[in-house]
């Protein structure tokens, strides 16, 4: 039986290793985080349940659509909304049930996966591929499919005889960071509903309130920073980084926050958004029987939809290559 390694437990990973594991191929999935899902995030604070990376995602193409429609006979995700505020456009929004995260459970089913594990090199081996990680090494593979970030991609191709012009287009893609503000309320919080609304200016982009979603049993509220306005203040003290955005997102927070200090926690997203992308929906590395693969969502459309069609193109790939 063939065999192929997945770094990365993301969106892209993940549906990844879900298209090869139907077709037969022993695949295992090593990511560096405790969970599963990349940005599709979804933290316990107490009672209350808060996705603190990918919000909702959309469903355009036909393939993808058929996935959201299984996801949503099957209560793994749900229809939450048309357009936000003021700004409804008959487009459903969906979101995961209790999370999510509970997409990301989905497409792991069956499949191994290793986290808190970080892979530090990929080396040949065997007419194969070996990698090395903090847990040690990972057995021969007959190919690989890369999906961090592209930056943290090369740094793993140092030793790998990849294709220069493959290696070109992974450092043109650039991303911007995301600040995440985790907050836990005593009352309601005042966004309007449908509990979403995107921000144009100033150093926030979004407030969500996770218990009008329909996640949390308690209000709690996500606030993420604006690309350009998170870089700046990258190196600065957490205090320092929450008290702006907590004052940003004041109008939204409701009475509770205005008479008490609310529980917060800080997520630092690095590459939370690709300013760039890659016209392909994956990238081939190196080719040949024992292929390596890139796949992200920087590649082809961006968010959970673009990750995910990412995903099975590199999948795809491989498939073409190992059959």
């Amino acid at each position: 039986m063939s065999s192929v390694v997945i770094v990365g437990a993301g969106a892209a990973g993940l549906a990844a290793g879900r298209r090869l594991r139907d077709h037969g191929i022993q695949v295992r999935v090593i990511d560096k985080g405790r969970g599963l899902g990349g940005r599709l995030a979804t933290r316990r604070v107490g009672e209350a349940r808060i996705d603190h990376g990918a919000q909702f995602f959309t469903a355009r193409s036909p393939t993808f659509k058929a996935l959201v429609s299984a996801w949503v006979d099957t209560a793994v995700a749900y229809e939450w909304c048309q357009g936000f505020a003021d700004r409804p456009d008959g487009h459903p929004r969906y979101a995961g049930t209790g999370g999510m995260t509970a997409l990301a459970k989905d497409l792991a089913a069956g499949i191994e996966v290793a986290t808190s594990t970080r892979v530090t090199g990929i080396r040949r081996h065997q007419a194969g591929w070996m990698l090395e990680t903090t847990g040690g090494p990972v057995g021969r593979a007959d190919a690989v499919i890369l999906n961090p970030p592209a930056p943290q991609t090369l740094d793993l191709l140092s030793g790998v005889d990849a294709a220069p012009r493959a290696l070109h287009d992974l450092g043109t893609l650039r991303y911007e960071p995301s600040m995440a503000a985790l907050v836990v309320l005593d009352g309601p919080a005042s966004l309007p509903s449908p509990g979403g609304i995107k921000i144009d200016d100033g150093p926030l982009s979004w407030v969500a309130d996770n218990q009008v979603k329909g996640i949390s049993a308690v209000p709690a509220v996500t606030i993420h920073g604006r690309g350009p306005w998170s870089q700046s203040v990258w190196a600065r003290p957490e205090e320092e980084i929450l008290a702006t955005m907590l004052d940003a997102a004041g109008p939204y927070l409701g009475d509770s926050a205005a008479s008490g200090t609310p529980h917060v926690q800080l997520q630092r997203w690095r590459y939370a958004t690709p300013v760039t992308s890659h016209e392909q929906r994956c990238l081939v590395l190196v080719d040949g029987p024992n292929p390596l693969v890139a796949a992200g969502d920087a590649f082809g459309e961006a968010k959970v939809e673009g990750a995910v069609l990412s995903g099975w193109a590199a999948a795809d790939e491989v498939l073409s290559r190992l059959l």
